[in-house]
Order: C-alpha cells, then structure tokens, then sequence
C-alpha cells in the first residue's frame, strides 16, 4: 500500500472511516482468427480504490437512528497522488450527502487459506507459455473435427494474475492473489445450404478446468446437429435441463452476482422486503414439494471457484455457508452492513452456489412416456431474481420420443424456478461451472414449452 494514501485517509477532515484496497493484475491476451494466432499481448495494471466514510447528523423527521452514515467509492491512480486533498474533499463531500443508518467497519480478523491460482499463470513468462500451449490445443483439436464439417471460427484466451490488498480504519488488513481466465471458442458448421455456430465462453481458475478436449468435442456435436435441428413441439410437462443451460439458470445473469435461490436468501434482500424466503420456512411456500429436496451451500471456500476468494470487499473472511438445507432456509448470506442491520453474523458476499446432488442417474431423468425436452444451451437466460419468472429461448438441445432423438433450436421455455423447484429432480452426476456447482442435470415436471404444433 502507499503509506501516502494511508495518511490522507487518516488525517482529512470528514472521513470517520475509510477502506482502502489495491490490485495489481497482470495478464496474457491469445487472440486467434481461424486457426491462426493473430496476436499476442501482455498486459499489467495497478489500481486503488478508496471508499470513504462520513458520519453526520440524520435529517430531521427521519425515524431512526440520529446519525447517518454515507459512503463514496473513488478510484485512484498513481497519477492522482499529487491531487489527494481536492479528491478526498470530493469523495467527504459525495459521503456527506447520502443518509443510511450507520455501520461499523471490520477489524483484523485471520483469513482462511483458500486454493485461488493455477502456479503456471503466476509467471508473466510461464503465464504466456501456457497460453500459447493452450491455443495450440484449441486449434489441433478443432482440426480432428474439420473431417465432419466443423471448423474453428476464432478464439480468445485471457489469462490474469491478481494481487489484492485490503486495510482499514479499524485494522482490518489482509492479502490475496489469484487467477482468472475467460475463455471463448467459436465453432462453425457447415452444412450443404447452411452454416449453423456454436459458442461458448468459459471462466476458471485454472487451465485444466476449462476441459479443452471436453469443450471442442461436444461444441462440434452441437454445432453439427443443429445443422438439422427444428423447433420443439409446443406442450406443458416435464423438461430436462443440462450442461450450460443449468449453469445459465442457476447463476446470476452479470459475472459476480448471485443466481435467483442465493438472492432471495440474501440479508440485504431481507432488510429491503424483497426476500420470499423466511428463516426456518420451507422456499417452497405452501406448495407441498414432491421431488428432490434442495440443499443449497454459498461457498466461497471452494477450491478454484471462480466466485471464491479469501476476503470479500469489506475485509470479511470466506466462509462456506450452509444456506437451505432439505427445503429450509437455514442463513442468509451477509455483507457486513446488512449484517449488523439485521443482527445476524456477518458471512461476506456468497461464493459458488452448490446444490446437493440427487440420487437418479441423468438419462433415467430424460425417461418418459411422453417426449421429452432436454436443453443443452440459452441463447438469452433471463430469470427475474425477484419473481423467478424465465423466458429462454432454446440454442441448443433434444427432443427424444418414440419417433427417435431430433436436434431442436428455437422455441422458448418459460415457467418460474421458485415453483419449479418444488418438484423437481436432480442427476446423481456432477458438474462445476464459474459460479454453480451441483448436478449435472435437473428435471421440472411442469414447464411451458413453445416451439411448433
């Protein structure tokens, strides 16, 4: 930390609290046209960012609290150093102008370890070996599908290092480093009048969990199918859904934010009446919930979870929460200041959201008398975190009956996951994504399918 910032923070007028973090992050940039590296970049930054305090009298009339609290987050470059006094005058007189019930700031307290970086990505040199390697598989693998009318379209790789530090006003002081990769893949099909594409993008901590072979292989299988795909039937009952789709379903719709089950159970949805979901109450209301049973875990422990870290922005440590167990909210995640508003402990942002596994082997889910519906990819997921309404329309999936298996793409499924839940079933198989983690598959018994017929 740069003991000048330390020092302005401790000595300006109107800052009562103050949180100062850095990061320092350096990366690798693989771009790739066709089968071809088209540049390769490095890249380095360094960033403050200051979020100051302000205590001041609550207006009057306001029930409450005589006190408020208001805050200003500031970014802050090296560059700004020479301008600190003016630019904390500002952040003091943003802070003076919002009125929140006040809050107190974390103090020291010992961070768990959690396994957050891939050691070939630590080194600017190694980092840039590995990402090279790493294109070079993403092209020999496309070329052993270029036989079956697949070929690989572009690719990017972003490989980051971060260095984060954190101190406070109170004490709190604490360090991290991790890795990041965002990774996408573009894949084409071409058929006698068409060309259909498949895309994906992908983040991990590690290189190995982006499953190279795993990705390509399926990608070029969907790519092709969907060559011949239609419209699924348009019905209500059961659908499968798998893979990406789960992922996209069960996650929040912006990288870092929580999926609809997490934000309902949140502190902060409870504190602004927005939360369905009561401490010690079934989620599923007053319906009788006839499938598997959910238990849910925010996990930000989780080793190499993209959503997990050692210390949230407040200075809290990880935790591995138990959230809903068997149908029962058990806690609710919670950032230090809704924590101390709602009485409760202070558990820090929620991290990869884990759902126990079932006990049904997935292809005994896709059973059915009737055809069934399994999808593989969204093209838009959309589940409303207050509601739980969703409208997806279908990239990719299968409709099986008794005419056989048939690729679909089109078509829409919607229906509202708070409800779904109550009956649905979960694979015995696993599978983890940048945020989600649980099964692989899960079954709604009840969903509105709109396609053709």
């Amino acid at each position: 930390m740069d003991q000048r910032i330390v020092d302005a923070l401790r000595s300006h007028p109107g800052i009562d609290d103050w949180i100062l973090r850095l990061e320092r992050t350096r990366g690798v940039q693989v771009y790739l046209a066709g089968s071809d590296i088209e540049s390769v970049r490095q890249v380095s930054r360094e960033a403050y960012e200051v979020e100051v305090f302000n205590d001041h009298p609550a207006p009057a009339g306001t029930d409450g609290p005589e006190t408020a609290r208001g805050g200003a987050t500031i970014p802050l470059a090296r560059v700004d150093l020479d301008h600190l006094p003016r630019i904390l005058d500002d952040a003091v007189t943003m802070a003076s102008l919002i009125n929140n019930p006040p809050w107190s700031l974390a103090g020291a307290a010992a961070m768990p370890d959690v396994d957050l970086a891939d050691p070939r990505l630590v080194d600017a040199a190694s980092a840039t070996a590995a990402g090279l390697e790493a294109a070079d598989q993403i092209k020999e693998l496309a070329e052993r599908e270029r036989a079956s009318g697949v070929r690989l379209s572009g690719a990017e790789l972003f490989l980051t290092y971060y260095d984060a530090e954190i101190v406070n006003s109170q004490g709190a002081e604490a360090s991290s480093t991790s890795t990041r990769i965002l990774m996408e893949v573009t894949l084409l099909a071409r058929g006698a009048e068409d060309e259909t594409e498949y895309f994906r993008q992908a983040e991990s901590r590690q290189l190995a969990d982006l499953e190279l072979e795993e990705t390509i292989r399926v990608g070029a299988q969907l790519a092709r199918d969907k060559l011949g795909a239609s419209a699924p039937r348009t019905r209500q009952g059961p659908v499968v859904i798998s893979g990406e789709a789960l992922n996209e379903m069960m996650s929040g719709q912006v990288t870092g934010l929580p999926g609809a089950l997490v934000f309902q159970a949140l502190a902060r949805t409870a504190y602004e009446n927005l939360s369905r979901f009561e401490l010690g109450a079934s989620i599923y209301g007053e319906s009788q919930p006839s499938g598997d049973l959910l238990t849910l875990r925010a996990n930000a422990r989780r080793p190499f979870g993209v959503g997990s870290y050692r210390w949230d922005s407040d200075g809290i440590p990880a935790h591995d929460l138990l959230v809903i167990e068997d149908g029962i909210l058990r806690a609710r995640p919670a950032t230090l200041r809704y924590a101390q508003y709602l009485g409760i402990p202070a558990t820090g942002r929620p991290g990869v959201a884990e759902i126990g596994l079932g006990t049904t082997a997935r292809a005994d889910l896709l059973v059915d008398d009737e055809p069934m519906l399994e999808v593989l990819d969204f093209s838009a997921p959309n589940v409303e975190p207050l509601s739980g309404d969703f409208g997806m329309e279908i990239r990719v999936g299968y409709e099986t009956g008794k005419g056989g298996r048939r690729a679909i793409s089109g078509g829409s499924v919607t229906g509202n996951l708070f409800e779904a839940m109550a009956n649905a079933r979960f694979s015995a198989e696993s599978a983890a994504f940048a945020q989600y983690a649980g099964p692989a598959s899960i079954r709604f018994e009840s969903l509105q399918v709109a396609g053709e017929g």
